[in-house]
């Protein structure tokens, strides 16, 4: 058996759907655990893959074993399965705030160790997502990030940005969408129905987006072609920048971050 996948809840049906799309595996290749048995056979009808209740199978007989639990359970699965890691097999974790270090500390044997930042958009294909790993394996890091391009774009990045990587792209989805609102109302404001306004405001960050990719521009370059003197945009501009919208963005990221050093934290020095 090739994957294995512990937890089969919606981040792990996320990677399971990118993967059965993209044919980057035969469904006869995974094979996943989940404890709850509506979600097993759910998961089992809709991928037509082998779903399981028992972790330590999926540790016995899988090489590349992904665990896609929540970061508060990690240390009992790595107990459970920790008898049946050898020095074959490559663990994946994409629990956030659970370091390496902590990782290593439930396992005697394995072959590489890899974390993986995903995010919301990953279900839809779009993630943003860092990968890191203890040391470097070109086979196992080669194939891990494959796998998960499947549902998104990789960057390798060491592990020491990973608490910036986590409120910049883990918690910015909320953060974008709290500015599409504010977007969104503000058409609602000046008469326009809000599904409207919500399809507008959506096509619009579309767009934007797409526009500066295609023409490789700055964000301030956008700016500049958008603000015509004495104009509305540029008007519109004054009052973002007196409110300090920028530094706003940027303290709330710092938040995020800071709270994602302390639930590492806790994760490391809590009971083993």
């Amino acid at each position: 058996m090739k994957l294995g996948i512990i937890g089969g809840g919606m981040m792990g049906e996320a990677i399971l759907s990118g993967i059965i799309d993209s044919n980057f595996l035969k469904n006869d290749e995974i094979i996943v655990s989940e404890p709850i048995e509506k979600r097993r056979e759910y998961l089992r009808d809709k991928y037509n893959v082998e779903v399981i209740s028992d972790n330590k199978l999926i540790a016995k007989k899988a090489k590349y074993i992904l665990i896609a639990v929540k970061p508060q359970n990690i240390k009992d699965v790595l107990k459970e399965i920790s008898p049946n890691i050898d020095e074959n097999k490559t663990i994946i974790s994409i629990a956030a705030g659970v370091k390496i270090s902590l990782i290593k500390r439930y396992l005697n044997k394995f072959k590489c160790i890899i974390r993986i930042m995903p995010n919301l958009p990953c279900t839809v294909k779009k993630g943003a997502i860092a990968l890191t790993f203890d040391k470097y394996d070109k086979e196992e890091v080669e194939f891990v990030k494959n796998l998960f391009s499947t549902i998104g774009s990789v960057w390798i990045v060491d592990e020491k940005y990973f608490d910036t990587i986590t409120a910049l792209t883990g918690s910015g989805p909320a953060f974008v969408s709290t500015i599409l609102q504010g977007f969104t109302l503000s058409g609602v404001k000046g008469g326009l129905s809000y599904d409207i306004s919500k399809e507008m405001v959506l096509k619009l960050f579309e767009g934007v987006i797409e526009y500066i990719r295609e023409k490789n521009l700055s964000f301030e370059e956008v700016v500049k072609m958008t603000s015509s003197p004495a104009g509305t945009t540029i008007m519109g501009l004054e009052t973002l920048h007196k409110e300090g919208i920028v530094g706003i963005i940027m303290e709330a990221i710092t938040s995020a971050k800071l709270r994602s050093e302390e639930i590492s934290k806790y994760l490391e020095e809590g009971e083993a």
